[in-house]
């Protein structure tokens, strides 16, 4: 027989059929696996027992701690995570407002889920199973809590990060929307300098603003070349201030802006309203989809 216990700080739902995957081996072999939830001293533990019926010595001691150590590194990579960010978040970013911090981790673990995706967390699952495999190789008595917090420095390094990129990020969006807000009421200051603005993009991939017959605009700048832009966000911000500065009673998005700039989309409906409309089926749009493609 073999036995290991395992102390949770953070337990799960289903926490004994997930440590239980891959070890059809074992069954096969005619060894019962066993998974036993216990209270002790208002820990929750797991106790991992392997026997077999007939009381026959167990041989395959190594392969079944490294099975466990398998389990156990997808399990923290997985179902801890949220748990560890959250106390970051808590602990370096405790002056944020509860909603706030919410918001953070929500970020952050959206982040992480997709950093751990790449190549660089499929490195650090498997440095993560290493120190799993050295520690039960050598002991059947694991805190993970404690096994994480002097043990997984690197993955916490991780979670870190990500926290921190998600309060950058948190940041810089509530910025942007204190800063839209400030716009929306400039907007509402100022009378209309025109009554309706046609937005297209023309055959040479320039973003431009047409009146309502569809003549260029006289005043302001009134094209954006895309390939004097660095990225999407930098077009969609000049076509933003171009139809600020214009401030027209109606805008007219036409079917590739409102498909290539989503964002600017949604912060044009935001300052406009019901002022923005958006033109599917008219011969200019026919015409700028057998141009671009439709997308």
């Amino acid at each position: 027989m073999s036995l290991y216990a395992i102390a949770l700080k953070h337990q799960t739902p289903d926490l004994p059929e997930k440590l239980g995957v891959r070890m059809f081996f074992f069954r096969k072999m005619g060894w019962k696996v066993n998974f036993t939830e216990k209270m002790i001293n208002q820990w929750p533990h797991l106790f991992c027992k392997i026997e077999n019926s007939q009381g026959a010595a167990f041989d395959q001691e190594e392969l079944f701690s490294r099975t466990l150590a398998d389990n156990l590194a997808v399990f923290i990579m997985e179902e801890q995570a949220c748990h560890y960010l959250e106390e970051i978040v808590g602990q370096s970013y405790f002056y944020f407002p509860r909603h706030e911090r919410q918001e953070i981790l929500h970020l952050a673990l959206k982040y992480y889920q997709s950093e751990r995706s790449k190549e660089s967390g499929e490195d650090l699952l498997g440095e993560v199973r290493e120190a799993l495999e050295l520690y039960l190789s050598q002991k059947q008595y694991l805190n993970l809590h404690g096994f994480i917090l002097f043990r997984l420095r690197t993955w916490l390094d991780f979670l870190r990060k990500n926290v921190d990129r998600a309060v950058d990020d948190f940041l810089w969006e509530k910025e942007y929307q204190e800063f839209i807000q400030l716009l929306k009421y400039f907007m509402t200051q100022q009378e209309p300098k025109i009554k309706l603005v046609h937005v297209v993009l023309d055959e040479f991939g320039v973003a431009r603003l047409l009146d309502r017959h569809f003549k260029p605009l006289e005043q302001h700048r009134q094209e954006i070349q895309l390939g004097d832009c660095d990225s999407v966000t930098d077009v969609e911000n000049q076509l933003v201030s171009m139809l600020i500065s214009v401030a027209p009673r109606r805008v007219v998005l036409h079917k590739q802006i409102y498909i290539l700039y989503p964002q600017a989309v949604e912060t044009l409906k935001y300052l406009f309203e019901s002022k923005v409309v958006f033109c599917r089926r008219c011969k200019l749009c026919q015409s700028e989809s057998q141009i671009h493609g439709d997308r």
